[in-house]
C-alpha cells in the first residue's frame, strides 16, 4: 500500500475541516434564501427573490438597518477614540499591572459582561440608578434596559467597554514598533508633545487605524450576543439591528427563508463595504509605507 504524505494529508484536512465550517455554511445560507422553508416543512421550496421583496417591503427591516448603523458608528467611533487615546497614555506612563487591568474587560465571556452590566442599570438594585438618585441628577429610578431612549446607549456602553481593549491591544503593539529615535531626533529639533503626536505617531499609527476600523466594523455590524442577551432587541425594536432581525424571522417567525434573505443581505452589505472601503483608504499600502 502507497503511504500517504504526511503533509499532503495535513493539507486534506485543514481543506476538509474549512469546507466543514466554512463553504458550507456559507453556501447554505445563502442558499436559504432563494427558499421557503420553516421548522414544520423541512424540505426548501424554491421560490426565487419572493423571500427578498418580502423583508425590503418589511419596515423592521429597514429600522434594524439604521439601528445597525447608529450602532456600528457610535461603537466604532468610541472604540476607536477611547482605544487609541488609552494606549497613548499607557505606552507613556502604563506599566505591566495597568496594561493587563486595561485588557481584562477583553479577557471576560460576553454573558459574564453583560450580566454585569444588567446589574448596573437595573432599575431596583442598580448602583447606577443609586449613584444618579444620590447626585440628585435624576427624581425616580430608571430601568435602562427597558426604556427605548436608554436601551441603545446601554448596549453602546458595554460593547465599546468589551472591545475597546482590542484597539489598545493593536495600537499598544504598534506603538512598540516605533524607533525611538526619531521622537530623540524630534526633541534635539525642540518640537512640542503635540507636534510628536500630530507630525510622527498618528501618522505611524494610520495603517493600524484603517485596519481596525475596518475590522470593527465588520464584527460589530454582526454582534449578536450583547445586544440579544442585554436588551433582546427591545424595547420594541429600538436595539433590533439586522443580525437580530434575522434571528427573530428564523426562530420566532419561524421563517427560515427570509432569516436566509436577510443573512443575504447582511453578506452583501459587508462585502460591498469591506470592499469599497479596501479600495478608497487602501491600507495595506499605509503597512508597507509605514
Amino acid at each position: 500500500m502507497r503511504r500517504i504524505d504526511p503533509i499532503v494529508a495535513g493539507f486534506a484536512l485543514v481543506a476538509a475541516l474549512f469546507l466543514t465550517v466554512k463553504v458550507i455554511p456559507i453556501v447554505w445560507g445563502l442558499t436559504l434564501g432563494f427558499t421557503s422553508s420553516s421548522a414544520f416543512s423541512p424540505t426548501p421550496v424554491f421560490v426565487g427573490l419572493e423571500n427578498f421583496a418580502l423583508i425590503l417591503s418589511d419596515r423592521a427591516f429597514w429600522s434594524a438597518l439604521g439601528v445597525g448603523a447608529i450602532y456600528v458608528i457610535a461603537t466604532t467611533t468610541l472604540q476607536v477614540l477611547i482605544g487609541v487615546s488609552g494606549a497613548l497614555l499607557l505606552h507613556k506612563h502604563g506599566g505591566p499591572v495597568s496594561r493587563s487591568i486595561a485588557l481584562l474587560p477583553y479577557m471576560i465571556p460576553a454573558v459574564t459582561g453583560v450580566l454585569a452590566w444588567r446589574w448596573i442599570s437595573d432599575g431596583l438594585y442598580g448602583i447606577a440608578n443609586h449613584l444618579l438618585l444620590g447626585w440628585g441628577v435624576i427624581a425616580q429610578p430608571i430601568s435602562f434596559a427597558t426604556s427605548p431612549g436608554w436601551a441603545m446607549p446601554l448596549a453602546i456602553a458595554a460593547s465599546v467597554w468589551q472591545f475597546t481593549p482590542f484597539v489598545v491591544l493593536v495600537i499598544l503593539a504598534t506603538l512598540s514598533g516605533i524607533p525611538g529615535t526619531i521622537y530623540e531626533a524630534a526633541r534635539i529639533d525642540g518640537t512640542t508633545w503635540w507636534s510628536e503626536l500630530r507630525y510622527i505617531t498618528l501618522p505611524m499609527l494610520r495603517a493600524a487605524i484603517l485596519l481596525i476600523v475596518l475590522l470593527r466594523s465588520i464584527w460589530m455590524f454582526n454582534r449578536f450576543d450583547i445586544i440579544y442577551l442585554l436588551t433582546g432587541g427591545g424595547p420594541r425594536g429600538a436595539t433590533t439591528t439586522l443580525p437580530l432581525y434575522a434571528y427573530i424571522q428564523a426562530f420566532a417567525e419561524n421563517d427560515f427563508g427570509t432569516a436566509g434573505a436577510a443573512s443575504t443581505v447582511i453578506f452583501v452589505l459587508l462585502l460591498v463595504f469591506g470592499t469599497t472601503y479596501l479600495r478608497i483608504f487602501q491600507p495595506e499600502r499605509e503597512v508597507v509605507r509605514a
